[in-house]
């Protein structure tokens, strides 16, 4: 918290300011434009009036809207009066309203009512690798098993996350994909802000039929800004300045890991991986109305790693490449638009060997390059009781696929009475064609207290063997039924494609399938609550439809070639639901002790001929908690996980001491693991020095080393002429442990 003086300072960052003391503001971009400035230093000693003050030159003022909530809105004088017809003055305007339910923004840039965590709660977090996204796990609906970069929201597949950056939606976004992909490419560093919608989603975002996690860059208000940052993962640098008398600002960061220096610190039998990622992106406002970045996101990976029995072992190199330039231009106060022309270039290549001799032999080799170009126009029509939203892409994509795998697992493995089976696929499709999609929303503000969005979404791909085309209806409502309680509810028809980098060549799938549908129905209230505390609770619905097979093992998720196990499964329903209760309480004050408490009911289910089956990461309760301390330099925070156990499959000797003894597998996802449970824990503290700022820090992943089974082993032997089975069960990650410093100046 930078604190008084704040004349001559950007008002965004003066407001950060007052957020950090306590205020919860609300606001957007276009209300509070980054080129706005404080010219006199306010008189005021309370945080209140310092924000009476600061607004007031800008033809703004604070709105209350909650316990220490208020909406930044333009002043009464600076808008037509209101018509009878159109009573003003008891609302916020209509593009500050949140009306779709599910969202949570994880960010101190645009703090809601529905904020779960500041920007500073997320850096305080404990979050393996340092991954922001890691935040996403900690909220009510995420199924996460604390190693994998995405977690299933609500229910569905990890794949039905779509992830945005600055605009740009992301294909892959994620270092060591060949290892549950366990930290994204968006280097904390450069993330300011997280909008998580958990579903209920508008029609401005497509593709996927789950969740949206979008992302913002940083933009330092500084002149000149730089870090440099070490820390047990990673190393990182970044330096930010600003050019053509504060018109521009252009902004660059490296990150490089260190797990390969650590692997040979520790003496590591299991690999040497390895991978580093930049963002760069330049800022210039040709006028008031006008302004253009260019942005540039690169990543690059190495993995040549074994497990642990060295049975398995696996060589990859991944290299994502993403250019993308914005444009945005308000021709009046009233319409603006948006364009962003991008080009995406992703290339991987796996080599992947499985050797026990007498059990299994195989291979595989694994070479894929796909490329998009994309254009995508939006544009946006304000009035006082409207918001019109419309927009068109169109997408080029095209793929080169080089598959080839052979495997043969002999007779008696895994179970004494299996037949030898070979298995041996090559493929290289290289599909090409385009997506076009186009959406269209209008917000309203039905009555003072009820706002209302209506959106329809179309999507078209021509890259299959017949062209696909979706068409998806949306509509969120949101009521204020006092100045503290807020009802919303959403209904959306949201459908999956496959895209080009998505078809299943390493279980023999050439072809690109129809898309996916899932109908969601979404339920919410929202309660201010005295001394900082608000209450939160949801209910939703997803049915699913058009489902397109997917592929699992059964026994061990954590596998290095997948398609190379014995028990790796074709899963085909013919449809699916995911429906739960989310309650959610948090504490947010300007008082040292803030935390946040969640519980959630849920099941997910698919339905084959007409039978029943837990997804396997159904969790029917779950529990998170954190508590977050700050006073002074210090802050500390201590985050806790809770869920039932996730689903397996039973196997058991049947007619055991008999000589008709055999191992049976039983029906799949029938039983479930012990209960998974995790406290994490992130301390830190920040120093002044002649020049900048030092914050150090220590933190522990599964602080008390809990073992959360996630695999099992199985073997089988003859003593005294029985049949027995036997199980060795492995787990996700044990106690982890990071330390690090970050000099700011």
């Amino acid at each position: 918290m930078a604190g008084p003086p704040y004349a001559g300072r950007p008002l965004v960052e003066v407001l950060q300011d007052l957020g950090e003391q306590g205020l919860h503001l609300v606001y957007s971009s276009e209300t509070v434009a980054a080129s706005l400035q404080v010219a006199r230093e306010p008189a005021g000693t309370t945080p209140l009036a310092i924000l009476d003050e600061v607004l007031a030159p800008h033809g703004l003022r604070a709105k209350r809207a909650g316990t220490d909530t208020y909406a930044i809105v333009r002043a009464r004088s600076a808008a037509p009066a209101p018509s009878p017809e159109e009573p003003g003055g008891s609302a916020a305007p209509l593009e500050e309203i949140v009306i779709a339910a599910s969202r949570y923004s994880l960010s101190a840039d645009t703090p809601d009512v529905h904020t779960f965590f500041t920007q500073e709660q997320i850096e305080s977090l404990p979050r393996l690798a340092d991954d922001s996204l890691k935040a996403v796990h900690r909220l009510p609906g995420a199924a996460s098993n604390g190693l994998a970069g995405l977690a299933n929201m609500r229910g569905g597949e990890d794949g039905e996350t779509l992830i945005v950056f600055d605009g740009l939606p992301l294909y892959e976004p994620f270092h060591l994909r060949l290892l549950l992909n366990p930290t994204s490419v968006l280097d904390p560093r450069v993330v300011s802000r997280l909008d998580v919608h958990a579903g209920g989603f508008t029609a401005h975002y497509g593709d996927r039929m789950s969740a949206v996690i979008d992302a913002t860059s940083v933009r330092p208000p500084a002149d000149a800004y730089y870090e440099i940052g070490a820390s047990l993962f990673h190393l990182s640098a970044l330096a930010s300045h600003r050019f053509g008398d504060g018109q521009g600002q252009w902004l660059a960061a490296v990150r490089r890991s260190n797990l390969d220096e650590v692997a040979d610190l520790v003496d590591s039998e299991i690999g040497e991986p390895s991978y580093s990622d930049a963002f760069g992106r330049v800022d210039y406002a040709f006028s008031e109305s006008t302004r253009a970045s260019l942005h540039v996101l690169l990543a690059d990976d190495r993995a040549d790693v074994q497990n642990t029995d060295e049975t398995e072992f696996a060589d990859a190199t991944y290299r994502n490449s993403y250019v993308w330039a914005t444009l945005e231009h308000e021709f009046s106060p009233d319409v603006g638009g948006t364009a962003i022309v991008s080009y995406t270039d992703v290339a991987s290549e796996r080599d992947g060997e499985v050797f026990e001799p007498g059990r299994r032999t195989g291979t595989v080799h694994d070479e894929r390059h796909y490329d998009v170009f994309g254009l995508k126009l939006d544009g946006t029509w304000r009035m006082r009781r409207w918001v019109h939203q419309a927009g068109i892409e169109y997408r080029s994509l095209a793929a080169d696929y080089e598959y080839a795998s052979d495997v043969r697992f002999e007779a008696g493995y895994p179970w004494p009475d299996s037949p030898a089976e070979e298995i041996a696929r090559t493929a290289d499709p290289a599909p090409s064609g385009s997506h076009v999609a186009a959406y269209v929303s209008s917000r309203v503000m039905v009555t003072d207290r009820l706002a209302a969005e209506l959106g329809l979404r179309w999507d078209e791909q021509s890259y299959g063997a017949d062209a696909d085309d979706q068409w998806g209806p949306r509509v969120n409502l949101a009521w204020a039924a006092g100045d503290a309680t807020r009802l919303r509810a959403s209904w959306g028809r949201y459908q999956q494609f496959q895209g080009i980098n998505e078809l299943q060549v390493e279980d023999g799938i050439t072809d690109f399938l129809p898309a996916q549908r899932a109908d969601h129905w979404i339920l919410g209230v929202e309660r201010d609550l005295p001394e900082g505390f608000g209450l939160r609770v949801e209910a939703y619905r997803k049915d699913y439809d058009s489902l397109k097979p997917r592929y699992e093992s059964l026994f061990d998720p954590l596998s290095l070639v997948p398609e190379l196990r014995w028990d790796r499964v074709r899963i085909a329903p013919d449809s699916a639901r995911a429906e739960g209760v989310e309650t959610l309480l948090t504490r947010r004050s300007g008082d040292p002790w803030n935390g946040w408490l969640s519980y959630t009911w849920s099941r997910v289910a698919d339905e084959e001929d007409g039978v029943e089956t837990r997804r396997s990461w159904d969790q029917t309760h779950s529990v998170g908690a954190g508590l977050t301390w700050a006073s002074g330099p210090w802050i500390a925070t201590l985050a806790a996980a809770y869920h039932t156990g996730w689903p397996t499959t039973p196997v058991s000797v049947a007619d055991a001491g008999t000589p008709q003894a055999a191992i049976v597998v039983s029906r799949r996802n029938s039983i479930r693991y012990d209960d998974y449970s995790s406290v994490d824990l992130r301390v830190s503290r920040s120093f002044e020095l002649r020049r900048g700022d030092l914050d150090v820090f220590a933190e522990v992943t599964n602080a008390f080393n809990q073992r959360n089974a996630c695999c099992t082993d199985f073997s089988y032997a003859y003593p005294d002429g029985q049949l027995v089975l036997e199980r060795e069960y492995r787990h996700w990650l044990p106690l982890v442990p990071s330390v690090g410093v970050l000099w700011k100046f």
